[in-house]
């Protein structure tokens, strides 16, 4: 079942959201758009319910009723004046965006306005991006286009300097773990970890497993214990070697680390901030013996290793240098 979705139930980036209903309601929506942040936090999906509110049959109270023939059709994917233009490939090619241009040099054929979400903008060919800015020079009347991006400042400046751009960013956790227990049948604790380890994406949320990564948490928070209580180098070494041998799975276990580790120092200046709140025993135990500056330098490590990573860094011979040099300090 479709859980029904608005303006008003669409969770985060709440200033975005009142820009884009003030404009509706005031019928002064640019007719370019470029919604920028990070993945998974509901671009894509807003830009459908601006298109939805936009054609809305009968909308009531500045909200589409999601449920006249035009909503439908635009939550299908079949409005003939809705267009979604995805890569074909690893590229949006310049056919694609031809294509879209003979269309909106009509008029809709059904709607008030015709809206073209590019999703990936970023990864539009340089070919294409000239195209597409010919007609942002000389936009079609009643046509909304909307460029959808992680990366607003890989699209051509010009491009930027004819579209409104709207910065959206990483959802609270406490929205998260709210929405996977209210609409997708999570348990709270499952939901309190997810949201977690998510980094305010809920679309990462919603696809994680709470049971594979509490056995990651597992690894990550017994290396943890050993960096800060400075325990024998065999052990964390044995442990690196296990945690280092797949390089998906020691991404997500580095990542653990990271947040366990910043949950220690949470619970040393702000327990209220922490968010494995399953486990605060096994926490707030680390952050009565490990000394503040020992967990600051432990999460300063911990990030210059993650950030190495994209280098191709001997994961094993990395963790164990790490644990070295904080035996040393």
């Amino acid at each position: 079942m479709r859980i029904p979705l608005s303006f008003q139930s669409f969770i985060g980036n709440p200033r975005v959201r009142e820009i884009l209903r003030r404009a509706v309601a005031q019928d002064r929506l640019p007719h370019a758009l470029i919604f920028a942040g990070p993945d998974g936090v509901g671009k894509r999906t807003l830009g459908l319910l601006l298109a939805q509110r936009l054609n809305c049959l009968r909308a009531a109270k500045g909200e589409a009723c999601d449920d006249c023939i035009s909503c439908r059709k635009i939550i299908l994917g079949t409005h003939p004046d809705v267009r979604l233009v995805q890569p074909d490939g690893a590229y949006i090619k310049i056919d694609q965006v031809r294509d879209v241009i003979k269309d909106i040099a009509y008029q809709p054929f059904e709607a008030r306005y015709r809206a073209v979400i590019f999703d990936g903008a970023d990864q539009m060919r340089a070919e294409a991006a000239n195209c597409l800015l010919k007609t942002l020079e000389e936009p079609p009347r009643r046509t909304i286009l909307i460029l959808v991006t992680p990366k607003p400042y890989a699209l051509l400046s010009t491009i930027r300097s004819r579209a409104r751009l709207l910065q959206f960013g990483p959802i609270p956790e406490e929205k998260i773990s709210e929405y996977l227990v209210g609409n997708a049948g999570r348990s709270p604790e499952d939901a309190r970890l997810a949201a977690a380890f998510c980094n305010g994406s809920l679309g990462t949320a919603l696809a994680f497993d709470a049971a594979r990564n509490r056995e990651v948490r597992e690894k990550a928070l017994r290396f943890v214990s050993l960096l800060l209580r400075r325990e024998e180098f065999t052990q964390a070494s044995a442990l690196a070697a296990a945690v280092a041998k797949d390089k998906e799975f020691f991404q997500v276990w580095i990542e653990m680390a990271a947040t366990l580790l910043q949950d220690v120092y949470y619970a040393q200046t702000a327990p209220r901030r922490m968010s494995q709140q399953d486990i605060i025993p096994a926490i707030a135990s680390l952050a009565e013996t490990a000394p503040h500056p020992s967990v600051l330098a432990a999460i300063d490590a911990v990030k210059s290793l993650r950030a190495a990573l994209p280098l191709n860094v001997n994961r094993q011979l990395a963790l164990e240098a790490l644990f070295l040099a904080a035996l040393r300090s």
